[in-house]
């Protein structure tokens, strides 16, 4: 499980693609996709380079993806967009949305249980990540195609905006484990030049077990400015 914020693939796409390869991960959730113009079909460009498979993405998603390997069996995915103000004082204020997939991946001769992955890039404003989490805690009604797993155990990757300590974290953390601090490798990811905050997180349902976090080997600053992380994870049998 990877979590990437990609900048609007504004950065070395070369050293992106290395990363992506390098990292190897079943299900990859991305934040800052361009979405809107003519550069929306970059994101599929990304994918189709790196041997992975869109598994939700689109507009109202506000720029957050999930993208699968191929041995991943996708049961649904979706986009939906978070409540968000339109302007906060003269300015315009960032549109935040969350992209959704049911997954499973082939055990011996079967699959594991699925899993709903979220992809979430919360705001920059204390009061907006607030309100969006109790959107997205773990068993909240999910709209479309992914309601009938909003049981299923949750795995929610992507750039808080926060860093542990804060609001939304400590919210989080009642439901979700923070899989870098079950690891034990909790590691800043902003700036990528020379991280100091940990902004990006994986945070997995309990019912699922953390063997590692990392970050994959390459030329990180040149690809994105954050550092990318990726969980190992076990997932129980269907």
């Amino acid at each position: 499980m990877a979590t990437f914020n990609v900048r609007e693939l504004l950065d070395d796409t070369v050293a992106l693609r290395d990363l992506l390869r390098t990292a190897a991960a079943d299900v990859v959730c991305l934040q800052e996709v361009p979405t809107f113009g003519p550069v929306a079909h970059r994101l599929g460009d990304l994918a189709a380079d790196t041997g992975l498979w869109l598994a939700a993405w689109g507009r109202a998603g506000a720029g957050t993806a999930v993208l699968t390997a191929a041995r991943v069996d996708v049961r649904a995915g979706a986009v939906r967009e978070l409540p968000t103000a339109r302007w906060r004082g003269r300015r315009p204020v960032r549109r935040r949305g969350t992209a959704e997939a049911v997954v499973r991946v082939p055990l011996g001769g079967g699959w594991s249980r699925e899993v709903l992955v979220r992809s979430v890039h919360l705001g920059l404003e204390a009061g907006e990540r607030s309100d969006h989490v109790a959107r997205l805690l773990p068993a909240t009604p999910v709209p479309g195609s992914c309601g009938p797993w909003s049981d299923a155990p949750l795995v929610m990757a992507g750039d808080l905006n926060e860093e542990p300590g804060g609001a939304v974290h400590q919210r989080f953390s009642t439901v979700l484990a923070d899989a870098a601090e079950v690891a034990g490798r909790p590691f800043p990811t902003f700036p990528a030049r020379a991280p100091r905050r940990r902004l990006d997180l994986v945070l997995v349902d309990r019912r699922l077990s953390v063997t590692g976090v990392s970050t994959p080997p390459g030329n990180a600053a040149a690809a994105t400015d954050h550092l990318a992380v990726v969980a190992d994870l076990l997932v129980p049998a269907g």
